[in-house]
Parts: C-alpha cells; sequence; structure tokens
C-alpha cells in the first residue's frame, strides 16, 4: 500500500537503473556546484568572472540540446548516456590543471557541453524503457532522484573542501560520474518498443511540426522554468533581506526540496491517473498563488512553511509535463523532442535568472507578480494538451 501511493509500483526494472545512474550526476555535479565560486575565487577570479563562467555553462548546455536529441534518435541511447556521463566525470580534472583562471569560462562551456548530450537521451531512454500509462510515474521518479542526489552533493562537497581542500572536491565529483557511467552499463543493450504502424511512420515528424506538436507543453510548462531561472537568482538575496542568515536560506531550500525527493514518484501517479490537464491545472495556480504569498509575507517561518507547502502542491507538475512530451511523438523522436524541449527549458531559465535578479533590483515584489503571470499565461496552454497521441508501446523492461 505504502509503495503504490509512493508511486513505487509498475516501474519496470531497468528504468531503476536509468534513475540511479541519475543520482549519480547530480551528487556530483551537487558537489562541484557548491565550491566553484569560492575555487574561482581562490584562483584570483571575481565576483563578475564567476557570474561569466556560470553564463559560459548555460550557453554551452544550450548549444548541444538539440544535436544532443538527434544523436539519441540515431543511435544507441543507451551508449550515448553512459559515454556522456563518464566523459563529464573525467572533465572534472581539467579544472585541476595549472591554467590561468580566465581559461576557466572555456573550461566550463566545454564541461556543459558534454554534460549536456545526457539528459534528451536519458529521457528519451526512461520513455523507452516505461509504459505509457506510467511514465508520469517514471518522470517522477526522474525528478526526484535528480534532487536527492543535488541536495546531498552540496553538503559533501562542502564537508570534503573544509576537511582536505577544493581538488579533492573535483576528484569526487568525477568519481561521481564514472561510478555513475558504470551503474549506467547495466541497461538492457537492446530496448524493444512497439513498431510504428505504417500510418504513423509515414507521419513522423520533421522539425516544424515537432515543435508544433510541443508547443502546448512549452506554454503550460514556462512558467516553472521561468520561476526556477528567476529563483536561483534572487531566493538568497529575498532570504536575506528578510533577515535571514545564509544558514537560513539555505534550509529553505532544504525544506522545498524534501518533498520533492520524497513524492515525486507519487505526485507522477496523481498525473498518471486523473490525466495532466487537471494536474498541471492545479499545479500553476499554485505556483502564482504561492509566489504572492512570498511577495506579501515578511516572515521568514512562514516563508520557510510555504516553500514546503509549494512543493507539495506543485510536485507532479513538470513529471506530468515530460510524459506529455514523451507521448505526443513516436518512439523515433523521443530523442529530439527531449532535445528540442530542453534547449526551450534552459533559454526560459535564463531569462528568468535575468528577469528575476533585475526586476528585483527595483522591488523586492515583482519578480513574484511576473511569475505569477507566466503561470496565468501557462493555463492557457492547458486545452491544447493530450490532443497528438500514439499507441501505447509494449513495456519493456
Amino acid at each position: 500500500m505504502i509503495q503504490a501511493r509512493l508511486g513505487l509500483t509498475g516501474v519496470p526494472r531497468a528504468a531503476w537503473v536509468l534513475l540511479g545512474g541519475n543520482v549519480f550526476d547530480n551528487f556530483g555535479y551537487g558537489m562541484f556546484f557548491a565550491i566553484l565560486p569560492l575555487f574561482i575565487e581562490g584562483r584570483g577570479g571575481n565576483p563578475g568572472l564567476v557570474g561569466i563562467i556560470g553564463a559560459a555553462a548555460m550557453a554551452g548546455n544550450l548549444a548541444v540540446q538539440a544535436p544532443a536529441g538527434w544523436l539519441a534518435d540515431r543511435f544507441s541511447r543507451r551508449a550515448i548516456v553512459v559515454a556522456s556521463l563518464g566523459a563529464y566525470g573525467l572533465c572534472f580534472f581539467l579544472y585541476l590543471l595549472p591554467l590561468p583562471v580566465w581559461t576557466l569560462i572555456g573550461v566550463r562551456f566545454a564541461h556543459a557541453a558534454v554534460g549536456g548530450f545526457y539528459l534528451p537521451a536519458a529521457r528519451a531512454l526512461l520513455a523507452d524503457l516505461t509504459p505509457r500509462h506510467l511514465r508520469a510515474t517514471a518522470f517522477g521518479h526522474w525528478q526526484g532522484s535528480g534532487m536527492g542526489g543535488f541536495l546531498v552533493g552540496p553538503t559533501v562537497g562542502g564537508g570534503l573542501a573544509v576537511l582536505f581542500g577544493f581538488p579533492i572536491v573535483f576528484v569526487a565529483a568525477a568519481l561521481a560520474g564514472l561510478v555513475g557511467a558504470a551503474f549506467l552499463t547495466r541497461l538492457p543493450s537492446r530496448v524493444e518498443v512497439e513498431a510504428e504502424t505504417g500510418e504513423e511512420a509515414a507521419g513522423t515528424p520533421v522539425l516544424g511540426r515537432l515543435v508544433l506538436l510541443l508547443l502546448p507543453a512549452m506554454l503550460v510548462s514556462l512558467a516553472w522554468f521561468y520561476a526556477s531561472g528567476a529563483y536561483n537568482a534572487m531566493w538568497v538575496l529575498y532570504m536575506t533581506a528578510l533577515g535571514a542568515s545564509p544558514l537560513v536560506a539555505g534550509l529553505s531550500l532544504t525544506f522545498y526540496s524534501l518533498p520533492i525527493v520524497l513524492l515525486s514518484g507519487a505526485g507522477g501517479r496523481l498525473a498518471d491517473r486523473y490525466g495532466i490537464r487537471v494536474l498541471t491545472l492545479g499545479t500553476l495556480l499554485g505556483t502564482g498563488v504561492f509566489a504572492l504569498f512570498y511577495a506579501l509575507t515578511r516572515s521568514i517561518p512562514v516563508v520557510m512553511g510555504l516553500g514546503f507547502a509549494e512543493a507539495l502542491f506543485t510536485v507532479g507538475g513538470m513529471p506530468a509535463i515530460y510524459a506529455e512530451i514523451s507521448r505526443a511523438v513516436p518512439s523515433s523522436q523521443q530523442g529530439r523532442a527531449q532535445g528540442i524541449f530542453g534547449s526551450f527549458t534552459i533559454g526560459v531559465q535564463a531569462l528568468g535568472s535575468l528577469a528575476g535578479g533585475f526586476l528585483f533590483s527595483y522591488w523586492i515584489v515583482l519578480p513574484f507578480m511576473s511569475i505569477a503571470a507566466a503561470c496565468l499565461a501557462g493555463i492557457f496552454g492547458i486545452p491544447f494538451l493530450g490532443r497528438r497521441r500514439v499507441p501505447d508501446p509494449v513495456a519493456a523492461c
């Protein structure tokens, strides 16, 4: 009974292997993410260079999303996820080279680009491995596995840096990537999906048609990725403006993350059971309403409680959208669809980050109002979700 409520039943074993690799990927990234700004400053860089290096990472990731999706549709998705995660892990050793600090701009761009090949292939493979009626559940666990690895990673990375210095953190992050890649070799070498009918094969969408098929999901999810970018840019500033210490600001993020780690599978299962439109409508309304609550309150304990409650109410939104993308296109186009959607999400997050920081500098309320407006716009895409369907593939395991 508990397993069913958490969404633990029905997902094939091979999908759990992929989710395990995702934990290692995000654990390594979390260790690295926590110490990178301090590492740059320790090498003589300034806060401006930290921002440029962060932008370079986003540019590198964005640059490869569409090509990575194309490759995932033409070559072995299993081979791509193993090679990408392994190469991403090895790239952590580049930061230990005695290079001028400004060269980290190029290193970070290349590192993020190498890692960018992982996500489109991994999400396409997760769709291949999971029955259509359980895909929101599977993508819920995907969301939870990523957040779980990232939640633990910064604490471990910070602890290692304090005890042993920065170099050991890069070594540990590299090992996490390599272990994750080794774990992913347990994926089946061949994944069986239902063959497309003649009509579906003839109607396999070209790029323009593919983008049109994804537009409803893009419109609905725009608010969440915009909010993610905005919160990344100004959440700590918001908490400190309320009088919180850096420790309390970090704890507020932990409070938000815990329900996502524990309940994402259950949230996805709700989408599989009651439909994507109902769940995404509730999630968009919840995201917008909670943004308004943040704008109106000045109590730190209330804000932390709101963060926990927001995660509970909105945990199933993104798994439902990723499931919708996987159901909207044939298996032969899964990688390209995920690559296009990945490009869109990174671009929207960048926009949210810029807008969040800019608006916050004028008035603390403005970023939250913009998030609520984005949620309102997203609601108009809900009636168009689920219009394009392909038959259920045979469940692979």
